[in-house]
C-alpha cells in the first residue's frame, strides 16, 4: 500500500513537471524579453518595450507584439503569426519551408527575410521592406512607401497604393501593383535586375533587399 501510494505520488509530481517545461518553453513568462516555442501550440505575448521570439521544428506559433517591437525567427517547418498593428518595428526571419504572416496594418517599419522554401506575407500601413530569396513566396499589401526583392526562383507581389518598388534578380519574379499611381520599369538595370516603380523616382540598386540568401 505505502509502495502504491509512493509511485502514484511520483506520477503526478511528474506530470506536473512535464505540464511546467511545456508552459515555459512556449515562453509564458510575458514580462521575458526571450520568448521561445519549440514543437508545439503557443500563444507568445510580449509586454516589455521589445522582445526576441524564436519558433521552431514544427512549432505554431501565435507572437502578441501589438504595444511593442518584435524580432521573430520562425524556421522548420512552423507555422508563426505576429500581431504588430499597434507598434509596428517588427523584423521577422522566416526560413525552412515555414508559414509567416505578420499583422502591420497600423503602423510600419515591420520587414522579412523570407528564404529557404517559405510563405510570407506582411500587411503594412508604410515603411516596410522584404527580401525573398531560394524558392520562397512573399506578398506585402502597403499603403505607402515599401520594397520588397526577389531573388532565386521566389515569388514576391507587392500590393501598394503608392511610393513602393520591387527589385528582381536573377530567376525572381516579381509583381507590383499600385492603386493610385501606374506602375513603371526602370531603364538600366545592374546586370539581371529588374526595378518596377510606382509614385517615386528609381531607387539606387543598393536599395534593394534580397534577404539572407543573396
Amino acid at each position: 500500500m505505502r509502495t502504491t501510494l509512493i509511485r502514484s505520488l511520483n506520477l503526478v509530481t511528474a506530470t506536473a513537471l512535464v505540464g511546467f517545461a511545456a508552459i515555459t518553453a512556449c515562453g509564458d513568462d510575458a514580462g521575458s524579453s526571450s520568448l521561445q516555442c519549440v514543437g508545439e501550440t503557443c500563444d507568445l505575448v510580449c509586454e516589455g518595450e521589445s522582445c526576441v521570439a524564436e519558433c521552431t521544428q514544427g512549432a505554431d506559433c501565435n507572437l502578441d507584439c501589438s504595444e511593442s517591437t518584435c524580432d521573430l525567427t520562425c524556421g522548420s517547418d512552423s507555422v508563426c503569426e505576429a500581431d504588430c498593428h499597434v507598434s509596428g518595428g517588427c523584423d521577422t526571419t522566416c526560413q525552412g519551408k515555414s508559414d509567416c504572416i505578420i499583422d502591420c496594418s497600423e503602423a510600419g517599419n515591420c520587414d522579412l527575410d523570407c528564404a529557404g522554401g517559405s510563405n510570407c506575407e506582411i500587411t503594412c500601413k508604410e515603411d516596410c521592406g522584404g527580401g525573398c530569396s531560394g524558392t520562397s513566396t512573399c506578398s506585402t499589401a502597403c499603403d505607402q512607401n515599401c520594397d520588397i526583392g526577389c531573388t532565386g526562383t521566389g515569388d514576391c507581389t507587392l500590393t501598394c497604393k503608392t511610393n513602393c518598388f520591387t527589385c528582381c534578380k536573377g530567376s525572381g519574379t516579381c509583381v507590383l501593383e499600385c492603386s493610385d499611381d501606374e506602375v513603371t520599369e526602370c531603364p538600366g538595370g545592374n546586370g539581371n535586375e529588374t526595378i518596377k516603380v510606382c509614385g517615386r523616382e528609381c531607387p539606387d540598386p543598393s536599395q534593394c533587399q534580397y534577404g539572407a540568401e543573396e
